[in-house]
């Protein structure tokens, strides 16, 4: 059967693609010759074989040893010989092995996990987008969305300036449209020169990546090397060409087509409105049904069959993606638009060797733009009929013209800042030099996630014993070594969990093992050591057991067995239960001989005669911040003052410095004199003497070494001095003591069988200056001492404030810990919250704006419910959210409803913030439930009041509440999430297991937040 009809014939396309006739081609005709008679200036052609059912595209995409790419190229009309040589210098008409060498170029660029480096800029990007239409109610919504939001990224992917996002813009339309009559230059010679344009362009970009080279995919591609030859002129013109393509049209066309689906079905619409999870089902079904790409031509490279037909070498083959993704033995229904398919195979991004490079970009950029098209413009409706393109190639528009209700633009202070964190330092390469130091040097990848400095500090102790033991060792966060986990040697990670999610430094990594088609982890041999804290129960240890589960899921091979710490329990004793087996196992995979780890200490002490600002200031991005107010919010006055201290502090930001409600402050601070003075007076010093430390060994450390300074400085600066002693650290105290009782005593102390460690060090929170000063015998230099420290960490506390209301400043609120000390002497104060409660108004502080990156902020759409839960200081977040939504409603902006649930022992002692939470209240921005747990005979808690309330509860979780909670993760947020389930039980008239799934729907959703501490 022969078609008289040509589908290189645009005209066919003029109203759409003919989803009807593809239909009816792939009942009767599903491999189809097709003639190609002259038309206008075009001379006619051979003829082709057009391919519409799915399982037949398939076919033809993943074999391409007998459908070439290259032979004939991959346009339907066939090119002259001149010009197809200059395109096959793209990679989109090469086959194997050619193309692959130089899709390995680019190819790590385009994964799931560096794609998710992006998403923070082009969330930026969208918000600006949206911002500049947001006030119009009417716009071309081709032109200012559809087509600028892939313009900005992708001029931030290439590494070029933002203005030159036009010219981008220019020559893919002029590439794409040149055979529209209205859509590009009509004469040959315009669009020579558009081309010559945009080549010149892209050589001078060249020149400049090669001279400089910066953090993008054109300086990447500018200085690779194919066979040890950097890529020609020639290729490089066309990659670029290639790439401008690729990483704007199909995006513009995915936007464009996917907002007049959901215009055209507002049912689908509707139903993403009221669930947003939705969105990612719903890309890929505006994909299916609105493909950016047409047809793709390929060659038969050899006799063949295909759908029954007889296809002879050197025939033309063209591919219809549109047809494919409406095939009726593909698809339910394939020609309803259903947001909520599943599975969903379309082949809009095509299959097999050039399945499209950038669809992680697109689908991302989709996601982002839409998220903030719907929560801030959510009425925004196609209105018309929109200009069509007229292409075969192609399916997108020339205008498009839509109208919504205007919106205020998002205020500017609504961009925060983003601090550098202290892991996010280039890898650190150890033992450089093994030949020279007689090292056995077989490599060790130590990798570490980590937020708060446990899995850290427990990754670089690791590394220096590697070090010590002869290993060629690197020690680097997780997200450094996205897809680059060597098979020679071995990796040991470290990993925490924050709340349920990766740690900062290991978000990606974890986005890239997950990925399912990324590449076999063969060869790889790894091991796995989690930190952790019970108290966190529902999430207890759930990212390194995920990695450990995903690496042998991937086929790297698990050589030693995972263990897992938990910090509040003995982590110290399951931690060394399962390093000391280590290094022996190691031993025995690699067939070498352990060097002895070094001896005697690491650093030398020189007092030297006697001249602040953290040492951690610059690697942590802090900023000086002048506290502007500084007050008390628990009352000390009356017949029954509070006992307890809780600060309100607000920081002026310094420039460039800026927040969201949600986000959190780190503080960096400084031991106390009283502290400082007792640990120096331990080791006989004054506190202002000067020492020098000098290495004894090529140990890593994070003390000054060869600098003058002050022991009052290197104690109140540098280290942890109330950290729990180890049993470790207690061996070593034993080991400097020749008291024969005293020397018993600590060795009983350290022993890993019995109680007595636990007992009388764990549960009793002593530190090494505690056991030294409880065991005056023990002759501990200082330098050991020194060893045993940990670096000083930032200490994290929730911003309590809304920039909307902040006036340039932000404020924390401050629990003072302070009390006896459990070990029995003395009192115990927290390092920073006094550190902070002893600045008087005035003084500066170095701080910094941390992104948890958790889900843990207000919803984009105001008009969401909130249900808060944080008593205590666990308030602090909820006050930021609640002061946003007020200055929001004062602006006029709908907001939800809310409800605060606060907790605290007594109305006239802890009610922190009465006056303000009391004021939210009367204004309508939130309903108030607070528990007073000392007013009355029996004790009542947050979670009582949830109970009271539950049918008010219910009602806002059924119309799409997000909950919060804030707060002890020991005994509040269990007892919150149980309540919850029983709230969900009784209303859904469900069993208990059914209730408890239904919750962690809720949680899947992103409807259950936690900011939670272990308390104690």
């Amino acid at each position: 059967m022969t078609s008289a009809v040509d589908f290189g014939d645009y005209e066919l396309y003029a109203n759409g693609v003919p989803y009807d006739l593809f239909a009816k081609l792939r009942r009767e005709a599903p491999v189809l010759w097709v003639a190609e008679p002259a038309r206008g200036k075009f001379p006619g052609g051979t003829g082709y074989w057009a391919v519409f059912r799915h399982t037949d595209v398939q076919t033809v995409s993943r074999h391409p040893e007998i459908f070439s790419s290259a032979i004939g190229g991959t346009t339907l009309r066939d090119l002259r010989h001149k010009d197809l040589e200059i395109v096959r210098h793209m990679m989109l008409n090469m086959d194997p092995p050619r193309h692959s060498k130089l899709r390995k170029i680019v190819n790590r660029v385009f994964t799931p996990q560096v794609i998710g480096q992006l998403k923070g800029s082009i969330e930026d990007h969208a918000r600006e987008v949206v911002d500049s239409i947001a006030e119009k109610g009417s716009v071309d919504f081709l032109e200012e969305v559809a087509a600028e939001m892939p313009l900005l990224v992708l001029a931030d992917i290439f590494g070029f300036p933002s203005e030159d996002r036009h010219l981008l813009h220019r020559w893919t339309d002029t590439m794409i449209a040149y055979d529209d009559p209205d859509a590009g230059p009509a004469e040959a010679a315009a669009i020579i020169a558009t081309v010559k344009e945009m080549f010149g362009y892209a050589s001078g970009k060249t020149a400049e990546k090669r001279v400089k080279p910066t953090n993008d995919v054109w300086s990447l591609i500018a200085n690779a090397e194919v066979d040890g030859e950097q890529l020609s002129q020639g290729q490089l013109d066309r990659f670029f060409q290639l790439l401008v393509i690729a990483g704007n049209e199909t995006t513009r066309s995915l936007i464009s087509s996917g907002m007049q689906l959901l215009s055209q079905h507002p049912d689908q619409r509707d139903m993403l409105l009221k669930d947003m999870s939705l969105l990612p089902a719903a890309i890929e079904e505006m994909l299916r049904f609105a493909p950016p790409v047409i047809q793709f031509r390929r060659t038969a490279a050899v006799d063949t069959m295909l759908g029954g037909r007889g296809i002879a070498k050197g025939d033309k083959v063209v591919i219809f993606y549109a047809s494919a993704n409406r095939d009726e033995t593909a698809f339910e229904q394939p020609d309803k638009f259903d947001i909520r398919r599943n599975p969903n195979p379309h082949v809009s991004f095509g299959d097999g060797t050039h399945f499209c490079l950038g669809a992680n970009l697109a689908r991302l950029e989709a996601r982002v733009i839409f998220t903030e098209l719907l929560t801030r413009l959510p009425d925004l409706e196609i209105t018309g009929t929109p200009e069509r393109l007229r292409s075969n190639f192609v399916t997108n528009f020339k205008h498009m013209s839509a109208q919504f209700t205007p919106a205020a633009r998002r205020a500017p202070a609504d961009i925060r800042a983003k601090a550098l964190a202290p892991s996010e330092s280039v890898a650190t390469p150890a033992a450089a030099k093994p030949a020279a130091l007689g090292k056995h040097g077989t490599p060790l990848l130590v990798l570490f996630g980590s937020n708060f400095g446990t899995a850290e500090d427990t990754a670089r102790r690791i590394a220096s014993d590697a070090d010590a033991h002869g290993f060629a060792t690197t020690v680097a966060p997780l997200d450094d070594h996205v897809g680059d986990l060597a098979s020679e040697g071995a990796v040991i990670i470290v990993a925490a969990t924050y709340n349920g999610t990766p740690p900062d430094n290991a978000t990606h990594f974890m986005e890239w093992l997950r990925t399912d088609d990324g590449e076999p982890l063969t060869g790889v041999r790894y091991a796995v050591f989690g930190c952790g804290n019970h108290d966190w129960a529902a999430t207890f240890q759930e990212v390194p057991r995920t990695i450990d589960t995903l690496l042998e899921k991937r086929g790297a091979r698990r050589l030693y067995s995972r263990g897992e710490g938990d910090a509040a329990d003995d982590f110290d004793g399951q931690f060394e239960a399962w390093y000391k087996p280590l290094w022996p196992a190691l031993a025995a995979e690699f067939s070498i001989g352990l060097e002895a780890l070094v001896s005697g200490p690491m650093f030398a002490i020189e007092v030297v005669p006697g001249e602040r600002m953290s040492p951690f200031v610059a690697s942590l991005g802090a900023r000086p911040m002048r506290i502007a107010v500084h007050r008390e919010l628990q009352s000390m006055a009356g017949p029954d003052p509070s006992a307890a201290s809780t600060r309100h502090v607000e920081l002026e930001l310094p420039d460039g410095v800026a927040y969201r409600p949600g986000d959190h402050l780190g503080v960096i601070p400084h031991n106390s004199d009283g502290l400082v003075r007792r640990v120096a007076a331990r080791f006989g010093f004054e506190k202002d003497a000067f020492i020098r430390l000098h290495a004894r060994s090529e140990r890593r450390t994070f003390l000054p070494i060869g600098e003058r300074i002050s022991v009052h400085s290197l104690l109140a600066d540098y280290v942890e001095l109330q950290d729990l002693a180890s049993r470790s650290h207690i061996r070593t105290l034993a080991n400097y003591t020749e008291c024969p009782f005293t020397k018993t005593a600590l060795e009983g102390l350290a022993a890993e069988n019995g109680s007595t460690y636990r007992d009388e060090v764990l549960l009793k929170r002593k530190s090494v200056i505690d056991l030294l000063e409880q065991y005056p015998a023990c002759k501990l230099p200082l330098e050991i001492y020194l060893e045993m420290l940990s670096p000083l960490a930032p200490r994290y506390y929730s911003i309590s404030s809304s920039p909307l209301a902040s006036n340039g400043r932000c404020s924390i609120t401050v629990g003072v810990v302070r009390g006896p000390a459990r070990a029995g002497v003395g009192s115990f104060t927290g390092v920073c919250s006094n550190y902070v409660s002893r600045q008087a108004e005035g003084n500066v502080v170095y701080a910094f704006v941390k992104d948890t990156k958790s889900a843990f902020y207000l919803p984009e759409d105001p008009r969401t419910p909130l249900i808060m839960i944080g008593p205590g200081t666990g308030l602090a977040p909820f006050r930021g959210f609640l002061q946003q939504r007020a200055a929001m409603k004062e602006r006029g902006i709908a907001v939800g409803a809310s409800l605060l649930f606060f907790g605290c022992r007594h109305e006239k002692q802890d009610f922190l913030y009465a006056d303000e939470l009391r004021e939210f209240a009367s204004q309508g921005v939130t309903e108030l439930h607070i528990a007073f747990s000392r007013m009355q005979p029996e004790k009542v808690y947050v979670q009582d009041h949830i109970r009271r309330a539950k049918d008010r509860v219910w009602a806002l979780i059924d119309n799409g509440a997000i909950i919060y909670v804030c707060g002890d993760a020991s005994r509040m947020e269990p007892d919150v999430r149980k309540v919850l389930v029983g709230v969900i039980e009784e209303k859904l008239g469900v069993d208990a297991a059914a209730a408890g799934k239904r919750f962690d729907q809720l949680v899947a959703e992103n409807r259950y937040l936690v900011d939670v501490w272990a308390t104690g």
